[in-house]
């Protein structure tokens, strides 16, 4: 499964761009801790553009930048940074819709991806600030 790596994800939104590794890695889900995000509908960052944000025109960026998805993408890697998540799963840009073998994997391991998941994180763009669950 790939994987968000939260740090390089906000380095990247910060404009951080020294040595950093890669925003999308393939790992194992039953060996990796990773945070998993709801899926939601609207305007969302796909994995190509998420992959190649940083060598886009810097108008595409803030197109991009703009959207509820990336902002959730954003959001999402900062609370899974606070609570101890090197990794986050989004199926809006760790699956790389343009191949059909990896769609039909992703489809077929979903489940198992969300079963495995230590925490899932829901966004919901209309509340002014956080609802996290008592612990």
């Amino acid at each position: 499964m790939k994987l968000l790596n939260v740090e390089a994800v906000l380095d990247q939104d910060k404009g951080i761009t020294h040595a950093r590794p890669e925003i999308i890695t393939e790992l194992d889900d039953q060996t990796t801790r990773y945070a998993i995000l709801s899926h939601r509908w609207g305007a969302e960052v796909s994995y190509e553009e998420m992959i190649g944000l940083m060598k886009m025109e810097e108008h595409e960026r803030e197109e991009i930048r703009q959207r509820q998805g990336y902002r959730k993408i954003i959001k999402s890697c900062e609370q899974a940074m606070k609570d101890g998540y090197k990794w986050l799963w989004n199926d809006t840009c760790c699956i790389d819709k343009r191949s059909s073998s990896e769609l039909s994997e992703a489809i077929n391991s979903i489940f198992r991806w969300y079963r495995n998941a230590q925490v899932c994180y829901t966004y919901l763009h209309d509340l002014d600030r956080p609802t996290l669950p008592p612990r």
